[in-house]
């Protein structure tokens, strides 16, 4: 490739001449695009000092540090654990309708884990326990949801099922569900 130096190119075939040639100083750059005007060289150009961060209102792109990005401040705040819970314990309920035991009690121990004390976690938990034939862990689980809320959906399913037979005598669990605090 011709340089500014004017170094000598190797003999094209069928020429009987050597082809050299020189490029004028202001070619030497390969940066330099045709629409580059004028004989200057890009380093006298005004064009050539200016970067982008020379720019006028330049700041008027950046992201303010108020702003919600990637690397602003907001960025660092931890998300809220609820919608977690919420989605395991939206999973938990469709693996119930499927009839799914274990895998709505696997969804709902998750969901336990992060809201501890959710009634719907709770009564997730006393459903799957139940129909996997644990009765007594179940007897726990419905009685936390009625305490929590007797006169909801749940309560008054809980209240019917503490007074099944299978869930009333069920012998003492040997790991007690956790206590509401």
């Amino acid at each position: 490739m011709p340089n500014a130096k004017g170094t000598p190119q190797p003999e094209a075939p069928g020429s009987e001449a050597p082809a050299s040639a020189s490029i004028p100083a202001r070619d030497a750059d390969p940066a330099r695009s045709a629409d580059d005007s004028g004989s200057a060289s890009p380093a006298d150009s005004s064009s050539a000092t200016e970067s982008s961060s020379n720019v006028p209102d330049i700041d008027s792109l950046r992201p303010r540090d108020d702003e919600d990005t990637k690397h602003g401040k907001k960025a660092d705040a931890t998300p809220e654990y609820h919608e977690t819970a919420a989605n395991d314990i939206e999973v938990g309920n469709y693996e119930l309708e499927r009839h799914n035991w274990k895998g709505a009690l696997s969804r709902f121990q998750s969901a336990m884990v992060l809201d501890p004390q959710n009634p719907d976690v709770f009564w997730g938990m006393a459903e799957a326990t139940r129909h996997l034939g644990d009765f007594s862990i179940a007897r726990g689980y419905y009685q936390l949801v009625y305490d929590y809320d007797p006169e909801s959906r749940h309560g008054k399913e809980a209240r019917k099922a503490l007074k099944d037979p299978e869930i009333a005598n069920a012998q003492p669990a040997k790991t007690a569900p956790p206590s509401q605090k």
